[in-house]
C-alpha cells in the first residue's frame, strides 16, 4: 500500500514537471545546430562569391584583365579583341534605339579608343557612334582606300589595325582603325599567374573545408556537453540507484529536457532513500514486535508451565497451596488472554476492520461523565481524577467520535497513570481547551515520567521504557499504540511530552464538527 501511493506521488510529480521557459529545448537545440552546420558552408560560398564580383567589378568595364586569364593573347591585344567583338555584335543584332546603341558602343570602344585606335559605326546613313563624329565618313573611306571593295576586312599587323565589318546590304557598317601593330606582351598579370590562381583556389576550399570541419567539431563539442554529459551523468547515478546507492544526489541545473529528468530523477532517489528507511524502520519495529511477543508470551507460560508441574510432581499438597497454584495459573492465562486481545484490536485497527460507530457529541459533558464514573473506584486506590475545562464562549465544541472507543482511548491512559505512578500519591488531570478548528486534550500523571529521548517511541506497539521488561506484568506495551491507532482513525492527532516538574502528559487534537454535519452511523473506517 505505501509502496502504491509513492509510486503515484512519483508520477505526480514527473507529470507536473514541464520544460523551463527561459531555456531552448533539446529539439530546439538539435535544429539550430543542424541549421548551422549548413548555414556555414552556404555562408562561405555566398561570401567567396560576393568577393568574386566585387573583384570583377572593380578591374574596369571590359574585363580585359579577367580575360588574361583565359585568353590566348595578352596585354593591349585583349581590350582590343574583346572591343571588334562588341562592333560586330551591334552591327549584327541591333535592334534598340539610336540613343541606346550609342551609348553602349561608347561603353565598349573607350578601351580602344584609350589606346588610339579610331571607332566609327554608321547606320543607315546616320553616324551612330564615331570617336571623331565629324570626320565618320571619312573614316570609312579611308577603310575602303586601303581595303578596297564592300567584303569585310580584318587587317591586324606590324603596320596598324583596320577593321571593316557591314551588313550585306550597306545598310550598316562598323570601322576602326589605328596605328596599334600586333604583338603578345606580358599583360597586366604575372607568367605564372595560372600557379598563384591554383594556389588561391586551394587554399580557399582548404580554408573552406577547415571552418566546416572547426564548426563541426564546435557543433559536436557543444553537443556532447548539453546532451552527452548530462547522460553520462544520469547514467552513472542510474547505476548508483541499481546497486542500491540513494545517498548521492543528482544535480544537474539545466531548465530543458534533462533538467526536467533530473528532477525526476532526484524525486525518484528520494522516494526511494525513503522507502528505504520507511521499510528498515518497520523491520526494526517488526523485530521489536516479535521480540516483544515472544517475551511476553514466554513469562506467561513459563508461569503456568511452573505451577502445574509443581501441582503435578506434588509440590502442592493442601488444598490451600493447590488453590494458590492454580489462582496464578489462572492470572497468567489472563495475561496471556490480554495481550492476545490487545494484539487483535491492533492488528484491526491497522487494516481498518473496526467498525467505528460515529456520533457528534460535546467533549466537555462526556470527559465530565467518564471522570465521575472512575473517581470512586480510583479513590479506594488511592489515585485521584479531576477535569478543568476552559469556560466556553458561545456553544460547547462537538466532534465527532466513537464514544466507546474514545472510552478505551481514555481507560488505555489512565491504565497507564495508575501503573506508573507512587501507590496512593498517584493523580491524574484532565484539561480541555478550544480553538477555532479543534479540541485540544491533555491528561497528565504525576508518575516518574519518561526521558525525552523516548517520547516518539511511547506509541509503538510492545515498547517499554524497562529495556530489560523485567515488568511484564504492568502491561503488553500496545495500549499506547491502540490509542494512537483509535485517535488517526478520528481523524485527531496524539503525542506525549514531558511534565513539570515530574510526570508525563498525553496530549489530544480532535476536530471540530458542526450538529449538522452529514454522519452514518455503524460506518466502517476504511
Amino acid at each position: 500500500m505505501i509502496r502504491r501511493m509513492r509510486l503515484s506521488h512519483l508520477r505526480d510529480t514527473i507529470r507536473r514537471i514541464r520544460p523551463g521557459r527561459n531555456a531552448l529545448s533539446i529539439r530546439h537545440q538539435l535544429l539550430v545546430n543542424n541549421f548551422i552546420m549548413v548555414f556555414v558552408p552556404i555562408f562561405l560560398l555566398l561570401v567567396i562569391s560576393t568577393v568574386t564580383y566585387c573583384g570583377l567589378r572593380a578591374t574596369g568595364n571590359f574585363r580585359d584583365r579577367e580575360l588574361e586569364l583565359f585568353w590566348p593573347e595578352a596585354g593591349s591585344a585583349v581590350p582590343i579583341q574583346l572591343g571588334l567583338s562588341h562592333l560586330r555584335s551591334h552591327i549584327d543584332w541591333h535592334r534598340a534605339d539610336a540613343k541606346s546603341r550609342a551609348h553602349t558602343l561608347k561603353r565598349h570602344c573607350e578601351s580602344m579608343e584609350a589606346l588610339g585606335i579610331r571607332v566609327a559605326v554608321i547606320d543607315d546613313g546616320t553616324v551612330t557612334y564615331a570617336t571623331d563624329p565629324d570626320h565618320a565618313f571619312e573614316l570609312v573611306a579611308e577603310s575602303c582606300r586601303k581595303a578596297p571593295g564592300r567584303a569585310n576586312t580584318f587587317l591586324w599587323n606590324s603596320d596598324g589595325l583596320l577593321y571593316r565589318y557591314g551588313t550585306p546590304d550597306g545598310s550598316s557598317v562598323a570601322v576602326a582603325m589605328g596605328p596599334i601593330p600586333f604583338r603578345i606582351d606580358t599583360g597586366y598579370f604575372p607568367p605564372n599567374i595560372e600557379s598563384i590562381i591554383g594556389d588561391i583556389a586551394l587554399s580557399a576550399v582548404l580554408g573552406m573545408i577547415a571552418i566546416i570541419l572547426l564548426t563541426g567539431i564546435l557543433s559536436a563539442r557543444f553537443l556532447s556537453r548539453r546532451i552527452i554529459h548530462p547522460l553520462t551523468d544520469l547514467q552513472t547515478s542510474a547505476k548508483r540507484i541499481q546497486k542500491g546507492d540513494y545517498a548521492a544526489s543528482i544535480h544537474v541545473h539545466r531548465q530543458d529536457e534533462f533538467g526536467d529528468t533530473a528532477m525526476a530523477f532526484e524525486s525518484m532517489r528520494r522516494q526511494l532513500q525513503e522507502d528505504r528507511q520507511l521499510r528498515e524502520t518497520y523491520e526494526k519495529n517488526r523485530e521489536e514486535l516479535l521480540a516483544g511477543i515472544a517475551h511476553d508470551l514466554a513469562t506467561p507460560l513459563t508461569k503456568i508451565q511452573g505451577y502445574t508441574s509443581g501441582i503435578l510432581d506434588g509440590i502442592a499438597r493442601t488444598p490451600e497451596k493447590q488453590h494458590d497454584y492454580l489462582m496464578l495459573v489462572l492470572h497468567a492465562s489472563q495475561q496471556m488472554q490480554r495481550l492476545v486481545h490487545g494484539l487483535f484490536t491492533l492488528s484491526k485497527l491497522e487494516l481498518g476492520k473496526i467498525e467505528f460507530h460515529w456520533e457528534i457529541l460535546p467533549l466537555g459533558p462526556f470527559l465530565q461523565r467518564y471522570v465521575e464514573e472512575q473517581r470512586d473506584m480510583l479513590a479506594e486506590q488511592g489515585f485521584q481524577i479531576a477535569l478543568s475545562t476552559q469556560p466556553a464562549r458561545h456553544t460547547p465544541a462537538l466532534v465527532r467520535v466513537d464514544a466507546m472507543q474514545l472510552h478505551r482511548v481514555l481507560d488505555n491512559i489512565l491504565t497507564n497513570a495508575v501503573k506508573y505512578t507512587e501507590e496512593g500519591r498517584g493523580r491524574l488531570q484532565l484539561s480541555l481547551k478550544e480553538t477555532e478548528t479543534a479540541v485540544h486534550l491533555t491528561l497528565t500523571d504525576n508518575g516518574k515520567g519518561v526521558k525525552e529521548a523516548e517520547l516518539p517511541s511511547l506509541f509503538q506497539a510492545f515498547y517499554r521504557t524497562d529495556k530489560a521488561r523485567t515488568q511484564v506484568a504492568k502491561g503488553s506495551g500496545l495500549g499506547l499504540a491502540i490509542c494512537q491507532s483509535i485517535i488517526e482513525a478520528m481523524h485527531g492527532k496524539i503525542w506525549a511530552e514531558s511534565a513539570a516538574p515530574r510526570g508525563l502528559r498525553i496530549c489530544i487534537d480532535l476536530p471540530r464538527a458542526v450538529r449538522n454535519a452529514a454522519t452514518r452511523t455503524n460506518d466502517k473506517e476504511s
